[in-house]
Order: structure tokens, then sequence, then C-alpha cells
């Protein structure tokens, strides 16, 4: 009886010390999160809402320090754009379009305003956060010609990516995968002991001016024809002077804005479970 009476006294007295010298209890958590994905690039027509999409992901959290987490998330998303919708005269004159999938893995340090001190059941009710960290996600822009179908815009190089042109130089082949940097704010909500709504809204900062396949400048559209054949020809240059049966822009003419990256945006609702580290001290019985 005094044996246990001085244990528990001891996990009482030294748990919390301990608490108060690692300052943590850390834990892990799950869930699913529901959401929007948007994007700005050369076909955003000024990053419009009308261009939305659906997107959702699951995170993992490592709650390792009172203001801390480390989140490993996946996420799927979709964008898309149409000049043919724009309010700009020069893009509705342009006339592109695509839609791609957004699919991305990241792992993201969050930072929580209000401290959670000592173990999960002490998290205040609502905190504000901020978010940054590295991901990795992969696209494939697509297309839709006369014919109805839809084709990827990446090995067509509807900017001359992959002409043989020794009389002028064009830009190499974008990558489908790359890197992006994750970054936002949101808030945490506390549902219960072990639950938790989140709020975010993460803008991604990539290094591509390429997730709608527009960047740099047409190509000649002869040798676009005679070299990739007419379905690239005709997604390289849709603009309103073919449509009145010319042989549309001319080549070097400006087609997207070489000098601006693109990023997109997830924004969304994560519901988290909390899976409980349980007692650290001995039971006896």
């Amino acid at each position: 009886m005094h044996r246990l009476v001085l244990v528990s006294i001891f996990c009482l007295v030294g748990g919390n010390t301990l608490w108060a010298q690692r300052g943590y209890k850390s834990y892990l958590a799950f869930g699913p999160s529901v959401g929007i994905t948007n994007y700005k690039g050369d076909l955003d027509d000024d990053f419009t809402l009308k261009f939305t999409r659906p997107g959702f992901g699951f995170g993992l959290f490592y709650n390792f320090h009172p203001h801390l987490r480390l989140r490993a998330a996946f996420t799927q998303g979709w964008i898309g754009a149409a000049d043919s919708i724009s309010v700009n005269r020069f893009r509705k004159w342009r006339n592109l379009h695509f839609r791609s999938h957004l699919t991305e893995f990241s792992l993201q340090f969050i930072y929580e305003f209000f401290a959670s001190p000592r173990i999960y059941r002490y998290r205040p009710q609502f905190s504000p956060f901020i978010f940054g960290g590295v991901a990795v996600f992969n696209f494939d822009p697509r297309a839709k010609a006369s014919d109805g179908k839809w084709y990827r815009l990446q090995p067509l190089g509807t900017e001359g990516q992959f002409l043989n042109d020794p009389s002028r130089s064009y830009p190499k082949p974008y990558a489908l995968t790359q890197v992006s940097i994750p970054m936002g704010i949101g808030g945490r909500w506390r549902l219960s002991d072990q639950w938790d709504l989140w709020f975010e809204i993460g803008l991604r900062k990539t290094f591509t001016d390429y997730l709608d396949d527009v960047s740099d400048r047409y190509a000649p559209l002869d040798l676009m024809a005679a070299q990739m054949g007419p379905i690239a020809a005709e997604l390289s240059d849709r603009s309103g002077y073919r449509a009145q049966g010319s042989s549309g822009f001319e080549a070097n003419d400006v087609r997207g804005f070489v000098n601006q990256d693109d990023w997109y945006v997830y924004t969304g609702f994560t519901v988290s479970y909390i899976i409980d580290p349980g007692d650290r001290c001995p039971k006896f019985r």
C-alpha cells in the first residue's frame, strides 16, 4: 500500500515535473479533409473563383510540442480554366483552355499560436495557426480538340518543345512531377477530448509556369503540323485568327507570361482523431 502511494505521488509530482521539463507529451492524430482547389496562372482570369474545382485529402499529425505539429498529408485536387469565358479581351481572343489533376504529397510544420500544455486533453478550445513545408506534386494538363477528344498537352509540345528547328530556340519540355512550397493559415477547433476540426487556406508556390501548359511564345504552326501533327498545331493556337480562317498568331508572338510561375491553392476542412498515447506511469493491480 505504501509502495502504491509513493509511486502515485511520484507519477503526479515527478510526472508533472517531467512534462514541465520536456514541455509536452507527444501524441498522434489523423483524419480526412474535403475542400476546393484553384490556381493562379496564365488562364486564371485574375484568380477568379469561377474556375474553382473540388479537392480532398488525408493527414497524419505528430504533435510534439506545445505549439508545433508535424503533418504528413496527401491531397488530391483538380484545376482548370478557359479563355472563352474570360472578361479579358486578349485572353478571350487567345481562346486556350485546359484541365488537370493535382496529386500532392507534403510534409508541413504547423505552428499553433495558443499553446497546448501537458497532455492533449488540456489543449485550448480554439487556436489559429500558420504552416509551411515542402511538397511533391503531379499534374497533367489536357485540352479538348475539335474531334471532341481530350489530349495530353505536355507530349504535344504546344510551344515547340519537341521541334527540330535550328533557326530558333524553344523551351525545354517540362516535368509533370515537381516540387512546391506549401504555406498558409487556418484555425483549429476542439470538438471533444479526441476530435478536432481544422480549417485552412493553403497556397502552393511552384517552380513551373506550365500547370496550364501556357508560358512562353507561339511556335511556327507549319512546323507544328508537319512534325507534331495537326492536333498539336490546333491545340497550340486556338485563337480567333484561326477561327476566321487565317494562319493564326505569328511565330514568336506572346502566348503566356513566362516570368510568372504558377500557383495552386487548397482550401479545406479536416476532421482529426487523436490517438490516446496512454498513461506512461506504471499501473498496479
